[in-house]
């Protein structure tokens, strides 16, 4: 058993029709490894990025679906970053 804890800079795009907003996404991510393979109960993430600044920019957003849509990319890109590191099971890989 082995706790990883990873740093990775995601970028999300946000289209606003109008515009295209790219918005850089830090995330911190630990999880623990069990004989080379992902502990599925063991993920734990932190996602910081810059809240304020878009709501003061663009005041009609929804906070809500913003959050959620975020939260969707960043696992899609942690569960990529599992499957390019060989940390999924082979039932795990359909994620």
């Amino acid at each position: 058993m082995v706790w990883i804890a990873e740093k990775k800079v995601f970028h999300y795009f946000l289209d606003l029709g109008f515009e295209q907003v790219n918005i850089p996404i830090r995330v911190k991510f630990e999880f623990k490894l069990t004989e080379g393979c992902l502990d599925p109960g063991s993920l734990s993430r932190e996602i910081l990025y810059n809240r304020a600044a878009l709501h003061k920019r663009y005041p009609g957003l929804d906070g809500l679906k913003l959050e959620q849509s975020i939260l969707e990319k960043v696992d899609k890109n942690i569960f990529a970053y599992f499957r390019e590191c060989g940390f999924l099971k082979e039932e795990d890989t359909k994620i």
